[in-house]
C-alpha cells in the first residue's frame, strides 16, 4: 500500500526552534549538602549565602567561525526545546531509549547543537545576498522581546541568564536565516506540470491474503486460506458493481485502515497504481491481486485539481530544499567549529529533583528486591533461630 515513512516521535529540530515557547524551570533552592542555587540578579549563593558571580554566563560553548555562542544563548535554546517537548510529552520523555542505548535527550541535543551552528552559518550569509533586517523587523522583534521577557521570572531570568540581547539576537539570526535561504533559493525551477503533480482519488476495498503467526510476524495465507479470500472477493466485485454507494460496502468489509486515498504516480504497490490510473472517474475495477491481498477500486477523480496543486507546492519546495542544502553543506565544510565539550556535556534537561526522585525510587526498589524472601533473617543471610540458611548449592 502506500509508502509511509515510520513516524517517530521526536522529529527532529533543524525546522525551527522558537525561544517564545520558552517556559523556564525554577532554579533550585539551596539543600541541606552545601550545594549551591542560583540568586535573583544572576549570582550564586553558597552555603553560607555569600553571592559569587555566575561565570558560566560568559562562558563560550561553541565556536562558529568568528561567531561565539555563550551559555546564556545556549540555554535559551535549551529552554525553548524543552518547554515544547515536556507540554507535549511530559518530563520522562528525556530518557527513553531509541535504541542501542541512545536516548532522547542525547538526540535532542545533537539537534540543538546543529540548530545553533545552522543558525550562525547561515546568518553569516547575510551580506553575501544583500539582505538584513529592517527598521520594522528590528520594532517587531524588540516586541516579541519585551512580550517574551515579561513572561518569565526574575529568578528564571537569573538562573539561566536569558536577557533582553540573548533573545533578540536568537530572533535576529532566525530571520536572517530565513531571508537567506529565500534569497539562495530564488532561481530554483519552479515549473511543475500537471503530470508531474497529478494525483487521483481513490476508494478501495481490499480482502487480505496476509496474518500474524504466532511470533507476531506477517506470513501469507495458505493456499487454501488465499482460496476462500478470493472467493469472498469475488461475490464482494458483483455488489461493488451494482452497489449505489461503494464507500459503505468497502467501509464494511474492507481489511485495510483506510478506504479513500489520494495520491500520486510513485507513491502506491505497482499493480494498484497502473490499476488506479487506468480508471475514470465512477468506474469500478475488476479484482487487483497485490502482496497485501485482493483490491477492489472505485475511482472518484482521475485529476484531483487542489491535491495537484498542494504537490506542485510540495515538489517546489523540495527542490528548494534540496538545492539550499547542498549551498550549506558547503558552507558548513568551510566552518571551523569548535565546542567546548565540559560545559555543553554538563547542560541536561533532567532537574536535579528528577534525578533525585528516580535515584530514590531506585533505592526503593532495591530495598524491595532485597527483602523478598528473606523474611526473619538478618544480614549475614543466617534465619533468626542462628541457623544457616540451606543454599540451592548446598542442596546439590
Amino acid at each position: 500500500m502506500k509508502k509511509i515513512a515510520k513516524k517517530l516521535m521526536y522529529l527532529g529540530l533543524l525546522a525551527s526552534i522558537t525561544v517564545f515557547a520558552v517556559a523556564c524551570s525554577k532554579p533550585g533552592k539551596k539543600d541541606n549538602n552545601g550545594s549551591t542555587s542560583q540568586g535573583a540578579e544572576g549570582k550564586e549563593t553558597d552555603e553560607k549565602g555569600t553571592e559569587t558571580d555566575n561565570k558560566l554566563f560568559g562562558k563560550e560553548v561553541v565556536s562558529v567561525g568568528n561567531k561565539k555562542v555563550l551559555y546564556s544563548e545556549a540555554m535559551a535554546y535549551f529552554k525553548s526545546f524543552q518547554a515544547q517537548m515536556e507540554a507535549q510529552y511530559g518530563s520522562d520523555i528525556w530518557g527513553y531509549d531509541f535504541g542501542g542505548g541512545q536516548t532522547f535527550e542525547e538526540l535532542a541535543k545533537q539537534d540543538i547543537m546543529n540548530m545553533i551552528v545552522q543558525n550562525k552559518i547561515i546568518s553569516d550569509k547575510a551580506g553575501s545576498f544583500n539582505v538584513s533586517v529592517s527598521e520594522d523587523e528590528e520594532a517587531e522583534i524588540k516586541e516579541y522581546t519585551t512580550k517574551f521577557l515579561a513572561g518569565i521570572t526574575d529568578e528564571d531570568k537569573a538562573a539561566y541568564g536569558i536577557t533582553e540581547e540573548v533573545v533578540t539576537n536568537i530572533l535576529k539570526d532566525d530571520l536572517l536565516k530565513q531571508k537567506v535561504y529565500e534569497a539562495a533559493t530564488l532561481d530554483v525551477d519552479t515549473e511543475v506540470s500537471d503530470e508531474e503533480a497529478k494525483q487521483i482519488t481513490i476508494q478501495h476495498l481490499l480482502v487480505k491474503t496476509q496474518k500474524k503467526d504466532e511470533n507476531g510476524k506477517t506470513v501469507d495465507f495458505t493456499e487454501k486460506e488465499k482460496a476462500e479470500a478470493r472467493k469472498k472477493a469475488d461475490n464482494l466485485l458483483k455488489e461493488a458493481k451494482e452497489t449505489d454507494d461503494f464507500y459503505k460496502l468497502a467501509e464494511a468489509n474492507t481489511d485495510d485502515s483506510s478506504v479513500e486515498y489520494t495520491f500520486g504516480k510513485g507513491e502506491m504497490v505497482k499493480p494498484f497504481e497502473e490499476a488506479a490510473f487506468a480508471m475514470k472517474p465512477g468506474e469500478v475495477s475488476n479484482i487487483v491481486e497485490t502482496d497485501y491481498g485482493f483490491h477492489i477500486l472505485y475511482c472518484i477523480s482521475d485529476f484531483d485539481e487542489d491535491a495537484t496543486q498542494e504537490q506542485k507546492e510540495q515538489i517546489i519546495s523540495k527542490r528548494q530544499s534540496d538545492a539550499f542544502q547542498k549551498l550549506y553543506e558547503e558552507w558548513n565544510k568551510d566552518t571551523d567549529i569548535k565546542v567546548n565539550n565540559e560545559i555543553w556535556d554538563s547542560i541536561t534537561f533532567i532537574s536535579e529533583d528528577a534525578k533525585s526522585d528516580k535515584a530514590s525510587d531506585a533505592a526503593n526498589e532495591g530495598k524491595a528486591g532485597d527483602s523478598t524472601g528473606k523474611d526473619n533473617k538478618d544480614t549475614t543471610g543466617e534465619a533468626a533461630d542462628g541457623k544457616k540458611e540451606e543454599t540451592p548449592e548446598d542442596k546439590k
